[in-house]
Protein backbone atom coordinates (compact mmCIF):
# COMPACT_ATOMS: atom_id res chain seq x y z
CA UNK A 1 0.00 0.00 0.00
CA UNK A 2 2.88 2.34 0.73
CA UNK A 3 4.08 1.97 -2.87
CA UNK A 4 0.65 2.87 -4.17
CA UNK A 5 0.60 5.87 -1.88
CA UNK A 6 3.80 7.12 -3.48
CA UNK A 7 2.53 6.41 -6.98
CA UNK A 8 -0.72 8.36 -6.72
CA UNK A 9 0.91 11.82 -6.33
CA UNK A 10 3.16 11.12 -9.32
CA UNK A 11 0.13 10.21 -11.45
CA UNK A 12 -1.71 13.31 -10.30
CA UNK A 13 1.27 15.49 -11.18
CA UNK A 14 1.19 14.00 -14.67
CA UNK A 15 -2.51 14.91 -14.89
CA UNK A 16 -1.81 18.43 -13.59
CA UNK A 17 0.62 19.25 -16.35
CA UNK A 18 -1.49 17.62 -19.07
CA UNK A 19 -4.44 19.89 -18.31
CA UNK A 20 -5.37 22.80 -20.59
CA UNK A 21 -3.78 26.04 -19.45
CA UNK A 22 -7.10 27.80 -18.82
CA UNK A 23 -7.32 29.22 -15.30
CA UNK A 24 -10.73 27.62 -14.66
CA UNK A 25 -9.25 24.18 -15.43
CA UNK A 26 -6.49 24.73 -12.89
CA UNK A 27 -8.93 25.78 -10.20
CA UNK A 28 -11.21 22.85 -11.00
CA UNK A 29 -8.29 20.46 -10.48
CA UNK A 30 -7.39 22.07 -7.16
CA UNK A 31 -10.96 21.67 -5.87
CA UNK A 32 -11.39 17.92 -6.43
CA UNK A 33 -10.08 16.80 -3.03
CA UNK A 34 -7.66 17.71 -0.26
CA UNK A 35 -4.83 15.71 -1.87
CA UNK A 36 -5.35 17.32 -5.26
CA UNK A 37 -5.50 20.75 -3.67
CA UNK A 38 -2.28 20.18 -1.70
CA UNK A 39 -0.45 19.04 -4.81
CA UNK A 40 -1.68 22.01 -6.84
CA UNK A 41 -0.92 24.61 -4.18
CA UNK A 42 2.50 23.09 -3.58
CA UNK A 43 3.61 23.46 -7.22
CA UNK A 44 4.73 26.91 -8.36
CA UNK A 45 5.28 25.56 -11.89
CA UNK A 46 1.64 24.43 -12.17
CA UNK A 47 0.47 28.04 -11.90
CA UNK A 48 3.29 29.66 -13.89
CA UNK A 49 1.69 28.99 -17.31
CA UNK A 50 -1.93 30.01 -17.76
CA UNK A 51 -4.56 31.39 -20.13
CA UNK A 52 -6.98 33.98 -18.76
CA UNK A 53 -10.02 35.74 -20.14
CA UNK A 54 -12.25 38.66 -19.33
CA UNK A 55 -14.75 36.73 -17.22
CA UNK A 56 -15.55 38.00 -13.76
CA UNK A 57 -14.15 34.78 -12.30
CA UNK A 58 -10.76 35.33 -13.94
CA UNK A 59 -10.83 38.92 -12.70
CA UNK A 60 -10.62 37.57 -9.15
CA UNK A 61 -8.48 34.50 -9.89
CA UNK A 62 -5.51 36.06 -11.72
CA UNK A 63 -4.02 37.71 -8.60
CA UNK A 64 -4.34 34.40 -6.73
CA UNK A 65 -2.65 32.52 -9.56
CA UNK A 66 0.25 34.98 -9.64
CA UNK A 67 0.74 34.68 -5.88
CA UNK A 68 1.05 30.89 -6.26
CA UNK A 69 3.95 31.20 -8.71
CA UNK A 70 6.42 31.98 -5.94
CA UNK A 71 9.32 34.40 -6.26
CA UNK A 72 11.54 33.07 -9.03
CA UNK A 73 9.56 30.89 -11.48
CA UNK A 74 9.38 32.39 -14.98
CA UNK A 75 5.87 33.06 -16.30
CA UNK A 76 4.12 32.14 -19.55
CA UNK A 77 0.93 34.23 -19.70
CA UNK A 78 -1.85 34.42 -22.28
CA UNK A 79 -5.04 36.49 -22.20
CA UNK A 80 -7.98 36.35 -24.59
CA UNK A 81 -10.21 39.36 -24.00
CA UNK A 82 -13.37 39.16 -26.11
CA UNK A 83 -15.75 41.64 -24.51
CA UNK A 84 -15.14 45.38 -24.24
CA UNK A 85 -15.56 45.76 -20.46
CA UNK A 86 -13.32 47.34 -17.85
CA UNK A 87 -11.96 44.19 -16.23
CA UNK A 88 -9.05 43.62 -18.64
CA UNK A 89 -7.36 46.85 -17.57
CA UNK A 90 -7.36 45.78 -13.93
CA UNK A 91 -6.34 42.19 -14.77
CA UNK A 92 -3.34 43.31 -16.85
CA UNK A 93 -2.34 45.84 -14.20
CA UNK A 94 -1.81 42.94 -11.78
CA UNK A 95 1.04 41.75 -14.04
CA UNK A 96 3.11 44.93 -13.57
CA UNK A 97 4.96 43.68 -10.44
CA UNK A 98 5.86 40.48 -12.33
CA UNK A 99 7.41 41.94 -15.51
CA UNK A 100 10.89 40.79 -14.47
CA UNK A 101 9.69 37.16 -14.66
CA UNK A 102 7.56 37.20 -17.81
CA UNK A 103 9.10 35.04 -20.54
CA UNK A 104 5.95 34.72 -22.69
CA UNK A 105 3.24 37.36 -23.00
CA UNK A 106 0.39 36.77 -25.46
CA UNK A 107 -2.58 39.17 -25.34
CA UNK A 108 -5.58 39.49 -27.63
CA UNK A 109 -8.03 42.29 -26.90
CA UNK A 110 -10.76 44.51 -28.30
CA UNK A 111 -9.66 47.66 -26.45
CA UNK A 112 -5.86 48.13 -26.50
CA UNK A 113 -6.04 51.05 -24.07
CA UNK A 114 -6.68 48.48 -21.36
CA UNK A 115 -3.08 47.32 -21.72
CA UNK A 116 -1.58 50.77 -21.20
CA UNK A 117 -0.53 50.21 -17.57
CA UNK A 118 1.42 47.11 -18.57
CA UNK A 119 2.56 47.87 -22.10
CA UNK A 120 2.47 51.67 -22.33
CA UNK A 121 4.46 52.73 -19.28
CA UNK A 122 7.99 52.21 -20.69
CA UNK A 123 8.52 49.17 -18.51
CA UNK A 124 11.51 46.90 -19.08
CA UNK A 125 10.82 43.18 -19.52
CA UNK A 126 14.32 41.77 -18.95
CA UNK A 127 13.64 38.06 -19.71
CA UNK A 128 10.72 38.35 -22.15
CA UNK A 129 11.32 36.11 -25.18
CA UNK A 130 7.88 35.91 -26.82
CA UNK A 131 5.54 38.88 -27.24
CA UNK A 132 2.27 38.61 -29.13
CA UNK A 133 -0.20 41.48 -29.11
CA UNK A 134 -3.35 41.46 -31.22
CA UNK A 135 -6.19 43.94 -31.33
CA UNK A 136 -9.49 43.44 -33.10
CA UNK A 137 -9.62 47.15 -33.97
CA UNK A 138 -7.09 49.64 -35.27
CA UNK A 139 -8.50 53.03 -34.38
CA UNK A 140 -8.18 55.31 -31.36
CA UNK A 141 -5.33 53.07 -30.21
CA UNK A 142 -2.85 54.69 -27.81
CA UNK A 143 0.80 54.13 -28.56
CA UNK A 144 2.36 51.39 -26.48
CA UNK A 145 5.92 51.64 -25.19
CA UNK A 146 8.02 48.88 -23.61
CA UNK A 147 11.53 47.45 -23.79
CA UNK A 148 12.44 43.76 -24.14
CA UNK A 149 16.21 43.39 -24.72
CA UNK A 150 16.27 39.57 -25.23
CA UNK A 151 13.09 39.19 -27.26
CA UNK A 152 13.14 36.32 -29.76
CA UNK A 153 9.53 36.30 -31.11
CA UNK A 154 7.57 39.46 -31.88
CA UNK A 155 4.03 39.23 -33.26
CA UNK A 156 2.10 42.50 -33.50
CA UNK A 157 -1.30 42.93 -35.15
CA UNK A 158 -3.38 46.14 -35.28
CA UNK A 159 -1.43 47.75 -32.49
CA UNK A 160 0.53 50.99 -32.68
CA UNK A 161 3.89 51.12 -30.91
CA UNK A 162 5.31 54.50 -29.91
CA UNK A 163 8.95 53.49 -30.35
CA UNK A 164 9.87 50.45 -32.42
CA UNK A 165 13.54 50.85 -31.49
CA UNK A 166 12.89 49.29 -28.09
CA UNK A 167 11.53 46.06 -29.58
CA UNK A 168 13.44 45.59 -32.84
CA UNK A 169 16.44 44.18 -31.00
CA UNK A 170 19.36 42.07 -32.20
CA UNK A 171 18.05 38.91 -30.51
CA UNK A 172 14.85 38.69 -32.59
CA UNK A 173 14.46 35.53 -34.69
CA UNK A 174 10.73 35.36 -35.52
CA UNK A 175 8.96 38.59 -36.53
CA UNK A 176 5.38 39.12 -37.67
CA UNK A 177 3.99 42.62 -38.18
CA UNK A 178 0.48 43.33 -39.46
CA UNK A 179 -0.85 46.76 -40.38
CA UNK A 180 2.57 48.35 -40.02
CA UNK A 181 4.23 50.56 -42.66
CA UNK A 182 5.87 48.50 -45.38
CA UNK A 183 9.13 50.36 -44.76
CA UNK A 184 9.31 48.54 -41.43
CA UNK A 185 11.01 45.77 -43.39
CA UNK A 186 14.04 48.05 -43.77
CA UNK A 187 14.21 48.61 -40.02
CA UNK A 188 14.01 44.88 -39.36
CA UNK A 189 16.85 44.18 -41.75
CA UNK A 190 18.98 46.90 -40.14
CA UNK A 191 18.36 45.94 -36.53
CA UNK A 192 17.65 42.19 -36.47
CA UNK A 193 20.58 40.21 -37.95
CA UNK A 194 19.38 36.94 -36.38
CA UNK A 195 15.92 37.08 -37.98
CA UNK A 196 15.01 33.67 -39.37
CA UNK A 197 11.35 34.35 -40.21
CA UNK A 198 9.80 37.67 -41.24
CA UNK A 199 6.11 38.17 -41.99
CA UNK A 200 4.97 41.63 -43.08
CA UNK A 201 1.33 42.29 -43.93
CA UNK A 202 0.28 45.83 -44.66
CA UNK A 203 -2.17 48.02 -46.55
CA UNK A 204 0.26 50.92 -46.67
CA UNK A 205 1.96 51.89 -49.93
CA UNK A 206 5.70 52.42 -50.06
CA UNK A 207 6.41 56.08 -49.30
CA UNK A 208 9.46 58.31 -49.22
CA UNK A 209 12.50 57.07 -51.14
CA UNK A 210 12.01 54.53 -53.90
CA UNK A 211 12.22 50.85 -53.05
CA UNK A 212 15.40 50.45 -55.07
CA UNK A 213 17.13 53.46 -53.46
CA UNK A 214 16.12 52.31 -49.97
CA UNK A 215 17.72 48.90 -50.40
CA UNK A 216 20.73 50.32 -52.22
CA UNK A 217 21.62 52.18 -49.02
CA UNK A 218 22.62 48.89 -47.37
CA UNK A 219 26.38 48.51 -47.54
CA UNK A 220 26.62 44.74 -47.06
CA UNK A 221 24.85 41.67 -48.43
CA UNK A 222 23.02 39.46 -47.75
CA UNK A 223 20.76 41.74 -45.75
CA UNK A 224 19.54 39.06 -43.33
CA UNK A 225 22.12 36.26 -43.23
CA UNK A 226 19.99 33.96 -41.04
CA UNK A 227 16.72 34.48 -42.91
CA UNK A 228 14.99 31.32 -44.13
CA UNK A 229 11.32 32.32 -44.36
CA UNK A 230 9.88 35.56 -45.74
CA UNK A 231 6.20 36.36 -46.22
CA UNK A 232 5.09 39.60 -47.86
CA UNK A 233 1.57 40.89 -48.21
CA UNK A 234 2.00 44.27 -49.85
CA UNK A 235 0.45 46.16 -52.69
CA UNK A 236 0.72 44.74 -56.17
CA UNK A 237 4.06 44.91 -57.96
CA UNK A 238 5.83 46.10 -54.80
CA UNK A 239 6.47 42.43 -54.04
CA UNK A 240 8.59 42.02 -57.16
CA UNK A 241 10.44 45.27 -56.55
CA UNK A 242 11.18 44.46 -52.90
CA UNK A 243 12.46 40.99 -53.68
CA UNK A 244 14.55 42.17 -56.62
CA UNK A 245 16.03 45.11 -54.75
CA UNK A 246 16.65 43.37 -51.43
CA UNK A 247 16.98 39.63 -52.05
CA UNK A 248 18.22 39.10 -55.60
CA UNK A 249 21.48 37.69 -54.22
CA UNK A 250 19.87 34.90 -52.16
CA UNK A 251 17.36 32.11 -52.75
CA UNK A 252 15.34 31.77 -49.56
CA UNK A 253 14.13 28.40 -48.31
CA UNK A 254 10.53 29.54 -47.85
CA UNK A 255 8.98 32.50 -49.63
CA UNK A 256 5.33 33.55 -49.48
CA UNK A 257 3.79 36.33 -51.52
CA UNK A 258 0.28 37.71 -51.25
CA UNK A 259 -1.59 39.96 -53.60
CA UNK A 260 -4.08 42.32 -51.96
CA UNK A 261 -6.76 43.88 -54.13
CA UNK A 262 -5.00 42.56 -57.20
CA UNK A 263 -6.60 41.95 -60.57
CA UNK A 264 -7.64 38.34 -61.01
CA UNK A 265 -5.94 37.85 -64.36
CA UNK A 266 -2.65 39.26 -63.08
CA UNK A 267 -2.32 37.56 -59.68
CA UNK A 268 -0.61 34.39 -60.84
CA UNK A 269 1.74 36.16 -63.24
CA UNK A 270 2.82 38.79 -60.69
CA UNK A 271 3.37 36.32 -57.88
CA UNK A 272 5.10 33.62 -59.89
CA UNK A 273 7.48 36.14 -61.45
CA UNK A 274 8.29 37.51 -57.99
CA UNK A 275 8.64 34.23 -56.10
CA UNK A 276 10.02 31.64 -58.51
CA UNK A 277 13.21 33.37 -59.55
CA UNK A 278 16.19 31.19 -58.72
CA UNK A 279 14.31 28.04 -57.72
CA UNK A 280 15.07 24.65 -59.23
CA UNK A 281 12.69 22.30 -61.05
CA UNK A 282 9.23 22.30 -59.48
CA UNK A 283 8.42 18.83 -58.15
CA UNK A 284 5.34 19.38 -55.95
CA UNK A 285 2.12 21.15 -56.95
CA UNK A 286 -0.47 21.76 -54.22
CA UNK A 287 -3.55 23.74 -55.21
CA UNK A 288 -4.91 24.34 -51.71
CA UNK A 289 -7.89 26.39 -52.87
CA UNK A 290 -8.74 29.23 -55.23
CA UNK A 291 -6.57 31.59 -53.21
CA UNK A 292 -3.52 29.54 -52.27
CA UNK A 293 -0.96 27.56 -54.23
CA UNK A 294 2.06 25.82 -52.68
CA UNK A 295 5.04 24.70 -54.77
CA UNK A 296 8.23 22.82 -53.84
CA UNK A 297 11.34 22.64 -55.93
CA UNK A 298 13.80 19.73 -56.14
CA UNK A 299 15.97 21.24 -53.39
CA UNK A 300 13.05 21.36 -50.95
CA UNK A 301 12.43 25.09 -51.20
CA UNK A 302 8.85 26.19 -50.57
CA UNK A 303 6.95 28.85 -52.51
CA UNK A 304 3.46 29.92 -51.39
CA UNK A 305 1.35 32.06 -53.71
CA UNK A 306 -1.69 33.57 -52.00
CA UNK A 307 -4.50 36.00 -52.68
CA UNK A 308 -5.83 37.90 -49.71
CA UNK A 309 -9.51 38.53 -50.34
CA UNK A 310 -12.48 37.72 -52.52
CA UNK A 311 -11.44 40.26 -55.15
CA UNK A 312 -8.32 38.25 -55.90
CA UNK A 313 -8.31 34.57 -56.74
CA UNK A 314 -6.68 32.09 -59.06
CA UNK A 315 -8.45 30.61 -62.04
CA UNK A 316 -8.06 26.96 -61.09
CA UNK A 317 -7.84 25.57 -64.59
CA UNK A 318 -5.23 28.13 -65.65
CA UNK A 319 -2.77 27.55 -62.80
CA UNK A 320 -1.31 24.28 -64.11
CA UNK A 321 -1.35 25.59 -67.67
CA UNK A 322 0.53 28.78 -66.80
CA UNK A 323 3.19 27.05 -64.72
CA UNK A 324 3.66 24.36 -67.35
CA UNK A 325 4.16 26.87 -70.14
CA UNK A 326 6.45 29.21 -68.23
CA UNK A 327 8.15 26.93 -65.68
CA UNK A 328 7.90 23.44 -67.25
CA UNK A 329 5.91 22.13 -64.29
CA UNK A 330 4.31 19.37 -66.37
CA UNK A 331 7.77 17.92 -67.08
CA UNK A 332 9.05 17.85 -63.49
CA UNK A 333 6.05 17.39 -61.13
CA UNK A 334 6.27 14.26 -58.96
CA UNK A 335 3.45 15.11 -56.56
CA UNK A 336 0.11 16.69 -57.49
CA UNK A 337 -2.21 17.62 -54.64
CA UNK A 338 -5.71 18.78 -55.49
CA UNK A 339 -9.10 19.29 -53.92
CA UNK A 340 -11.80 16.98 -55.18
CA UNK A 341 -13.97 19.93 -56.17
CA UNK A 342 -11.33 21.03 -58.73
CA UNK A 343 -11.11 17.58 -60.33
CA UNK A 344 -13.04 18.22 -63.55
CA UNK A 345 -11.35 21.57 -64.20
CA UNK A 346 -7.89 20.07 -63.83
CA UNK A 347 -8.64 16.98 -65.91
CA UNK A 348 -9.13 19.22 -68.94
CA UNK A 349 -5.90 21.12 -68.47
CA UNK A 350 -3.99 17.88 -67.76
CA UNK A 351 -5.14 16.67 -71.18
CA UNK A 352 -3.59 19.74 -72.81
CA UNK A 353 -0.44 19.80 -70.67
CA UNK A 354 -0.07 16.25 -69.31
CA UNK A 355 2.39 15.42 -66.54
CA UNK A 356 5.25 13.77 -68.38
CA UNK A 357 7.23 11.80 -65.80
CA UNK A 358 7.10 8.23 -66.99
CA UNK A 359 6.98 6.83 -63.46
CA UNK A 360 6.69 8.10 -59.91
CA UNK A 361 3.78 10.59 -59.92
CA UNK A 362 1.77 10.78 -56.69
CA UNK A 363 -1.79 12.13 -56.82
CA UNK A 364 -2.98 13.36 -53.41
CA UNK A 365 -6.70 14.08 -53.12
CA UNK A 366 -8.36 16.21 -50.48
CA UNK A 367 -12.05 15.49 -49.90
CA UNK A 368 -14.10 17.03 -47.12
CA UNK A 369 -17.14 14.79 -46.71
CA UNK A 370 -20.91 15.00 -46.91
CA UNK A 371 -21.35 18.74 -46.58
CA UNK A 372 -19.60 19.68 -49.81
CA UNK A 373 -19.29 16.34 -51.58
CA UNK A 374 -19.68 16.58 -55.32
CA UNK A 375 -18.69 13.59 -57.40
CA UNK A 376 -16.54 14.45 -60.43
CA UNK A 377 -17.46 12.93 -63.76
CA UNK A 378 -14.35 13.11 -65.95
CA UNK A 379 -11.64 10.47 -66.36
CA UNK A 380 -8.23 11.37 -64.91
CA UNK A 381 -5.35 10.14 -67.10
CA UNK A 382 -1.84 10.32 -65.65
CA UNK A 383 0.36 7.77 -67.48
CA UNK A 384 3.14 8.10 -64.91
CA UNK A 385 0.83 7.55 -61.94
CA UNK A 386 2.54 5.56 -59.18
CA UNK A 387 0.52 6.32 -56.04
CA UNK A 388 -2.83 7.82 -54.99
CA UNK A 389 -3.31 9.24 -51.49
CA UNK A 390 -6.44 10.44 -49.75
CA UNK A 391 -4.79 12.97 -47.48
CA UNK A 392 -8.08 14.08 -45.92
CA UNK A 393 -10.50 11.15 -46.29
CA UNK A 394 -14.19 11.76 -46.83
CA UNK A 395 -16.81 11.52 -44.11
CA UNK A 396 -17.27 7.98 -42.81
CA UNK A 397 -20.92 7.80 -43.90
CA UNK A 398 -20.06 8.14 -47.58
CA UNK A 399 -16.40 7.14 -47.65
CA UNK A 400 -16.71 3.61 -49.08
CA UNK A 401 -19.10 4.55 -51.88
CA UNK A 402 -17.41 7.86 -52.65
CA UNK A 403 -13.95 6.32 -52.63
CA UNK A 404 -14.84 3.63 -55.16
CA UNK A 405 -16.68 6.17 -57.34
CA UNK A 406 -13.69 8.52 -57.40
CA UNK A 407 -11.12 5.79 -57.99
CA UNK A 408 -13.20 4.46 -60.88
CA UNK A 409 -12.49 7.77 -62.63
CA UNK A 410 -8.72 7.22 -62.55
CA UNK A 411 -7.35 5.43 -65.61
CA UNK A 412 -4.69 3.05 -64.31
CA UNK A 413 -1.47 2.49 -66.27
CA UNK A 414 -1.52 -0.82 -68.16
CA UNK A 415 2.03 -1.81 -67.21
CA UNK A 416 1.82 -1.72 -63.39
CA UNK A 417 -0.39 -1.48 -60.36
CA UNK A 418 -0.86 1.80 -58.52
CA UNK A 419 -0.42 2.04 -54.75
CA UNK A 420 -3.34 3.44 -52.75
CA UNK A 421 -3.07 5.11 -49.33
CA UNK A 422 -6.32 5.77 -47.47
CA UNK A 423 -4.85 7.97 -44.79
CA UNK A 424 -6.00 7.20 -41.24
CA UNK A 425 -9.46 6.06 -42.33
CA UNK A 426 -10.27 2.36 -41.99
CA UNK A 427 -12.46 0.87 -44.73
CA UNK A 428 -14.41 -2.41 -44.80
CA UNK A 429 -12.63 -5.59 -45.84
CA UNK A 430 -15.04 -5.94 -48.77
CA UNK A 431 -13.93 -2.62 -50.19
CA UNK A 432 -10.26 -3.52 -49.87
CA UNK A 433 -10.97 -6.76 -51.74
CA UNK A 434 -12.74 -4.80 -54.50
CA UNK A 435 -9.73 -2.50 -54.81
CA UNK A 436 -7.37 -5.44 -55.23
CA UNK A 437 -9.59 -6.87 -57.93
CA UNK A 438 -9.31 -3.53 -59.76
CA UNK A 439 -5.50 -3.86 -59.66
CA UNK A 440 -4.85 -1.36 -56.89
CA UNK A 441 -2.08 -2.13 -54.39
CA UNK A 442 -3.04 -1.17 -50.85
CA UNK A 443 -0.19 0.46 -48.93
CA UNK A 444 1.16 -1.53 -45.99
CA UNK A 445 -0.37 0.50 -43.17
CA UNK A 446 -3.83 0.60 -44.81
CA UNK A 447 -3.72 -3.18 -45.47
CA UNK A 448 -3.46 -3.75 -41.71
Amino acid sequence: MSSIGLLVPDLLRGIMFALPLNIDQKFAFAQVSRLWRELALGSHTFWSSFIGGDSKADFYRVPLVLERTGQSIVLHVQFRFIHANNWPADILATLVPYVTRLITLDIEFTAPMHAKALLGAALVFPVLQTLRIKSSIYRNVPGLLLTAPVLRTLDIERVHLTNWDTLLCTSLENIRLCDSPVEMLLEILKRCPRAQRIVLQTWYPWSGSSIEDSFAAFTSRPLAPALRELELEVRGSNISRILQAGFSDVVLHTLTGRIYNGHRDDDLEVLSHALLSGVGPLVSFNLVDMQELVLHDAAGRIRRLRCCNGDSCFEVGDVWKYLSIHYNLHETAREIRIRLEFWDELVGVFELHPPQLADGITLAIQANGNTDFRLPNQIMRLPGLFKVEFRYPMDVDTSSRALSDVLALIELPAARKVELCLGKRKYPTELLGWLREKHWTICSHCAQ
